[in-house]
């Protein structure tokens, strides 16, 4: 008699966070609450909108005064705090870039929530949350810049210490080898992504080509001290994402 052998997986491996889908598509905004006197006020309930799209989120402040909002579509945001007996916090024009999470910390005053205390300013551009160091070209740059053969790659040297971005064509195949602060010139220095998957040709490491300019929204490269989910190669990162990717609102809960 044959004994059929099962197999039981962890609940948890069933259901995957909407925060590990697509890490590399999407940011976040996060902070802390506090009233004018600088004392932590919980249970505010915060709301982020995008103004693109309208898609929007909403989350109450926890017993500490913090919020979080994880997986966010790129594009620009209107942060709002609201809470009974406070007046109404807003903030829009927060930019959401590819792997930059925004740090917005609403202040709140004492007064009716009919009134609105309005502020038009984006997140501090320093990255507060890690030590990652690099540059992002956003979709003006990428429209306006000169491009030599139409290709993006030629854009990685606008970021500090890529210092050789060329394109080749080994065994018949498009590919892009780079060099980061001083990495080797060969294959397998560097971890290419689009739209959240890997674009790392398997058969030499290099960088696949790329979609035409014209339909990619922006890219950034991370140059090095970037988290353990990049680490497949030492030298850095190149993490492309397309308009396609950037316009979908994510309906996440």
């Amino acid at each position: 008699m044959r004994r059929g052998i099962v197999f039981a997986l962890p609940v948890s491996l069933l259901f995957v966070s909407p925060a590990l889908l697509a890490q590399v598509t999407s940011s976040s905004i996060f902070g802390t609450v506090t009233d004018t006197t600088g004392a932590v006020v919980p249970g505010v309930e915060i709301k982020v909108t995008q103004q693109e799209t309208n898609f929007n989120r909403t989350v109450l402040a926890d017993e500490s005064g913090k919020y979080i909002f994880n997986a966010l579509p790129l594009g620009t945001y209107r942060v709002e705090a609201t809470a009974q007996g406070f007046k109404k916090f807003s903030q829009v024009g927060i930019v959401l870039e590819v792997n930059r999470n925004a740090r917005v910390d609403p202040v709140i005053e004492v007064g009716g929530v009919t009134e609105t205390v309005s502020i038009t300013a984006d997140a501090p551009l320093i990255n507060t949350t890690d030590a990652s160091m690099g540059h992002t070209v956003d979709n003006k740059e990428i429209l306006t810049l000169p491009l030599v053969n139409r290709d993006l790659y030629t854009l990685l040297t606008l970021t500090p210490g890529v210092e050789q971005a060329d394109s080749t064509n080994p065994l018949g195949s498009p590919a892009e080898i780079s060099v980061v602060n001083g990495s080797s010139s060969g294959t397998g220095s560097i971890s290419y992504y689009l739209d959240g998957g890997n674009n790392t040709a398997g058969l030499r490491n290099t960088g696949n080509a790329l979609p035409n300019p014209d339909a990619v929204q922006e890219f950034r490269v991370i140059t090095n001290s970037y988290s353990a989910e990049f680490g497949r190669f030492a030298a850095g990162m190149v993490d492309v994402v397309t308009k396609r990717k950037a316009d979908v609102a994510w309906c996440v809960v």
